[in-house]
């Protein structure tokens, strides 16, 4: 099966390079060697029966010429077209069928009978960069509810929230005050309108009296533009009405968007369009369900991706789906994981998604929550616009004790996966506010106003990355910016001074005086003095 692709606005994009020039001679039948340089799993090679295994080509490079609003359907045809040798193959040969085509990342899922086709095939087709497994990612592992521990390996069981349904004045919830999205409300006047967010998870409880999911047709149980679920081939499930799998989507979606029947406010944007992908059954999924969720919420528009998931190390699986979502305009947000310092989850650790750690009410990282240093070089293929290393994650957010919506009711609960959705919804109020920022400009904003306690300890750049997350500042920071870039790696970006002041801030006041007292200089050395009145 192949997933329904966008369709460039006008005229094709394949014009616009090479890539794939030669992919018309890649042809198993040929009496070409296997590329010893192609990378299969090692875990395959070892098998000898019938296994799903994911083909991954290269991926090519969206030019400057497309714009962010045509660069899916510029990558949908060019996977269409680099994949067409391999899927022309599979067709005619025993023992070997294509599952499904994707194009957010340059992939196929394929069925092989080891026993009839080797795997080794695959590597004699110029484009074929990788065959591995159809691995799974899960929902980061529940931290214990005192926060204490690392690397926890229980999912605990969390009980019902008690909660004032009958408030007539609502309160945020300490870590949307915490996050200052309440100042953004009043200040700009927005709460997240006009904003998509695409909820990658175990489903959501559309029922919930706090959540309402999107949809272009509201008398339309499925749905449509606000609900997908798909099986482990990455196929949608035609006809699935709303539900929750589990109570992790459920509980993410609340953070995000959700209202106020539960007698406080818990939602960083209430009024952003929420998009839910079931991508996770229960608390797991693969990667062909996470690729195929993440293009269905780039074609329904999605500005932002959120995803508290991920799986332990560096999988460079991932990295094209990320970067080819924020070449198609989206921020991706994703957790960097549960299992303490020195770790960090894919995708949340790519370079280019935006990886979120978790810090308490006091702005204190719980031991928890993941962060390292990561070099480029840890990765097989990095992408050459990435620094030599960087620190993930890239800041962080509320991710203690938040309460949010479950199926039925409200819990309290602890993780990256809670912090992450804190952050989605603030990327949502700064697109609500500027509708022509791109995620670099966004970023920017995130990181540029970040800011980190003065109790933080040194080298504390692996727990807070950029630090903690001010919707607020970062606001600001948006409306008043030039667009110049302030994207570097937390460990080299700006320090923080003990006032909690981020040294952005005070270059800035430094650079007035020094322009002012340049000017004082000229202007004494050109022998002119400040009038005074005459007595």
């Amino acid at each position: 099966m192949t997933l329904s692709t966008p369709v460039l606005a006008s005229g094709s994009a394949l014009a616009a390079g090479g890539f794939g020039a030669s992919l018309a001679d890649g042809d198993a039948d040929n009496e070409t060697t296997a590329d010893e340089s192609i990378r299969i799993d090692d875990s395959l090679e070892s098998s000898d029966e019938t296994v799903e295994v994911v083909v991954r080509l290269e991926e090519p490079t969206v030019p400057d010429a497309v714009p962010a609003d045509d660069a899916d359907a510029y990558l949908a045809e060019r996977a269409e077209e680099s994949q067409e040798p391999l899927v022309d193959y599979v067709d005619r040969t025993a023992g070997i069928s294509v599952e499904t085509e994707f194009w957010v990342a340059n992939a196929v899922l394929l069925t092989v009978d080891t026993e009839r086709v080797d795997l080794e095939t695959f590597a004699r087709f110029p484009a074929v960069e990788a065959v591995h497994e159809n691995f799974e990612l899960s929902v980061p592992e529940r931290p214990p509810s005192n926060t204490t521990a690392v690397g926890a390996t229980d999912r605990a069981e969390a009980t019902t929230t008690d909660v004032d349904t009958t408030a007539t004045d609502p309160r945020p919830t300490a870590g949307l005050e915490l996050l200052n999205a309440p100042a953004v409300w009043e200040e700009y006047g927005t709460r997240g309108e006009g904003v998509r967010v695409a909820v990658l998870d175990t489903g959501i409880d559309a029922t919930h009296p706090d959540l309402d999911l999107y949809t272009d047709d509201p008398s339309d149980p499925t749905y449509p533009g606000g609900w997908a679920e798909f099986d482990a081939d990455g196929n949608r499930i035609e006809g699935s009405t709303p539900y929750d799998s589990g109570t992790h989507g459920t509980h993410v979606s609340g953070t995000v968007a959700g209202g106020t029947a539960s007698g406080a406010r818990i939602g960083v944007a209430p009024k952003a369009e929420l998009l839910h992908g079931l991508v996770l059954r229960e608390t797991s999924g693969s990667f062909a369900q996470i690729v195929a969720g993440m293009e269905w919420a780039l074609a329904s528009e999605a500005d932002v991706i959120s995803m508290s998931l991920g799986v332990n190390g560096r999988h460079d699986a991932l990295i094209d789906p990320v970067r080819n979502a924020r070449d198609s305009g989206a921020v991706v947000v994703a957790a960097v994981g549960n299992e303490g310092v020195e770790t960090s989850n894919s995708p949340g650790n790519v370079y280019d998604a935006v990886s979120v750690g978790a810090v308490d009410e006091s702005g204190v990282v719980p031991a928890f929550s993941g962060g390292e240093r990561i070099d480029r070089s840890e990765w097989q293929t990095p992408l050459q616009s990435w620094p030599s290393s960087y620190t993930a994650p890239d800041v962080v957010a509320p991710g203690v004790r938040v309460t949010s919506t479950v199926p039925g009711g409200y819990q309290s609960l602890p993780g990256t996966s809670m912090a992450t959705p804190h952050v989605s919804g603030a990327v949502a109020l700064l697109r609500s506010i500027d509708p022509t920022a791109t995620p670099d400009d966004l970023e920017d904003a995130l990181y540029g106003t970040a800011w980190t306690p003065q109790t933080a300890q040194s080298g504390s750049e692996i727990r807070y990355g950029h630090g903690i997350v001010d919707a607020e500042a970062a606001a600001d920071a948006l409306v008043s910016s030039d667009r110049r870039p302030v994207r570097a790696t937390a460990g080299e970006s700006e320090e923080t001074h003990t006032d909690g002041t981020p040294s952005n801030f005070v270059a800035l006041l430094g650079g007035v005086v020094i322009v002012v007292v340049t000017a004082c200089l000229l202007v004494l050395r050109a022998g002119f003095s400040i009038p005074r009145d005459d007595p």
